[in-house]
């Protein structure tokens, strides 16, 4: 400060009280010390602006990448001083613990909780109808979706209902609020790939592939309940949640560090993970549903036995198999293993809802409608 107005002292022979404000010229400061270029011969302004970005001035300012200068406790830093930053990191993590616990729902049938975050059940729904309508449409000029009186269709409507009637009764407990007010709908789409999927907001897609393979209908409830339970535990809820996390993560660590987390990072150690713990999760929902809504359980088995038959067959013919820890579903023969295990309960709900009941007088009223052939001699 004393450089400065000895040198504007020196060459314009003003004491260094003399000092001005900021004019509406051009102004070359530094610190508390300022004088307009109006008030100085060309040649001083040269020389004090030299002065200024030399020597001891220099340690008191930064310039940036626009050509700004910022000066001492002024410029880049200073925000994130002192005890400021903790004290923001704290609020921050207050907040964010309030917000996680008041979110937590849980997972009917098994009780797992988890936090839905920065997602309302409108916005699921709303993104599932334009996923559902998108695939309907792009099958519709394809001439693949089958109008709604094919058998196919009113098989599969059948089923659905069933099953999402003893989903959204909350015989599971937990949370299922959610299944009340759903609108579900179903396209079935001519292709031979065995598939099926379902969105937000109860919409479903099976291709005719999957039906053709297996044939039953105990086998496709097996399909259909374990679509349903993929809504009935939110989990696509869950998979925002956690990308909207993730997003939130990102730009922090950019903030605060300087660089943003890699993609790699959320596909490979989050996002895959997740997706084949919630196939497993919907395996066993699924198991529970169906028996609840008297289908044979163990039909369950033998659907998983076929789709591994014709992984393995598509495995072969390509000559690849996608590792374990790059699927997004689990192996097959784990997930038999796990049905396998679930079996027992899921025959105590099948007898407790008196599906076997129902299923023996069915049984003895088809044989008087068709009895068996008599014996010879009688």
């Amino acid at each position: 400060m004393r450089r400065c107005a000895r040198l504007v002292s020196l060459l314009i022979r003003a004491p260094a009280s003399s000092c001005v404000a900021r004019s509406t010229s051009e102004t070359i400061s530094h610190e508390c010390c300022t004088t307009t270029q109006t008030s100085l011969p060309k040649l001083a302004q040269e020389f004090i602006r030299r002065q200024l970005h030399s020597g001891r001035a220099a340690k008191d300012h930064w310039v940036d990448s626009r050509g700004y200068q910022h000066f001492e406790n002024r410029g880049r830093g200073s925000f994130f001083t002192g005890r400021r930053p903790w004290y923001i990191l704290g609020g921050a993590g207050l907040t964010f613990s309030v917000y996680y616990y008041s979110c937590l729902e849980r997972v009917p049938y098994t009780g797992r909780s988890h936090s839905i975050m920065f997602v309302s059940r409108q916005q699921e729904k709303s993104l599932g109808k334009i996923i559902f309508e998108m695939q309907r449409q792009e099958a519709a000029m394809q001439r693949a979706l089958l109008p709604d009186n094919h058998p196919m269709v009113q098989l599969v409507k059948k089923i659905g209902a069933r099953v999402a009637a003893v989903a959204s009764d909350g015989g599971g407990g937990g949370n299922s609020e959610h299944m009340k007010d759903l609108q579900w709908e179903y396209a079935i789409i001519a292709s031979p790939i065995p598939n099926a999927f379902v969105v937000p907001g109860g919409k479903v897609v099976v291709f005719t592939g999957l039906i053709d393979l297996l044939r039953s209908e105990e086998e496709l409830a097996a399909v259909l309940a374990h679509e349903t339970a993929h809504v009935l535990a939110r989990h696509h809820a869950e998979r925002m949640s956690t990308m909207n996390l993730w997003s939130l993560a990102k730009f922090l660590s950019y903030v605060l560090l300087g660089f943003g987390l890699p993609d790699a990072a959320l596909y490979l150690g989050i996002f895959l993970p997740y997706s084949r713990r919630a196939e497993h999760e919907a395996d066993v929902i699924g198991l529970r549903l169906m028996a609840r809504a008297c289908y044979d359980p163990g039909a369950c088995t033998t659907m998983l036995a076929k789709l591994n038959a014709k992984e393995q067959e598509a495995e072969r013919q390509s000559r690849f198999s996608t590792p374990a820890f790059l699927r997004t579903h689990p192996l097959t023969e784990s997930r038999v293993d796990l049905v396998r295990k679930e079996l027992p309960v899921a025959y105590k709900l099948y007898e407790e809802s008196g599906c076997g009941l129902v299923q023996g007088m069915l049984q003895q009223f088809m044989q008087l409608l068709d009895p068996p052939p008599l014996e010879p001699g009688w």
